[in-house]
């Protein structure tokens, strides 16, 4: 599951940025996630998936403590991993600028970074930037969802 998380990462960063640069996100076929319904919508998904993931990982901490096991949570926390992308792209195709650019950046960076904890050596090795991107990751959901609730 976590190569299938990698290259989904990986495909889905290509995506964003060639719809970026060639501004398909402006097409008329695409015009339905420039609507304010869709995109609250969308984004109360992505939202999800990102506090989904971290309540597993909370609730890992807590039930740790009281001698369960970490398997049956990682499995889910991978599930999920691999409908976040398609639920970004579904939000928005494109990188956007600013908080917009750095918001799904640092998410592909925390999945890919995630993917990457095979083994104890990769476990100590990347474990640190995954959740390093996955807070900066929630940082950056909440106050693009306070600006979008503000703002809009």
């Amino acid at each position: 599951m976590r190569e299938a998380s990698r290259y989904l990462t990986w495909l889905t960063a290509g995506i964003m940025l060639v719809a970026w640069v060639l501004n398909v996100d402006q097409m008329e076929s695409l015009a339905f996630q420039r609507e304010r319904d869709y995109r609250n919508i969308s984004g109360l998904v992505v939202m999800g998936l990102v506090l989904f993931q971290w309540g597993l990982t909370l609730g890992r901490t807590v039930f740790q403590r009281s001698g369960s096991q970490w398997s049956g949570w990682v499995d889910w926390h991978l599930r999920s991993a691999l409908v976040l992308p398609f639920a970004m792209l579904a939000h928005s195709i494109a990188y956007g600028w600013g908080l917009l650019i750095l918001l799904p950046l640092s998410l592909l960076a925390a999945a890919h970074f995630g993917s990457m904890l095979n083994d104890e050596v990769a476990l100590r090795k990347n474990l640190k930037y995954h959740i390093a991107f996955s807070a900066l990751t929630l940082a950056l959901t909440v106050a693009h969802a306070v600006t979008v609730l503000t703002f809009n």
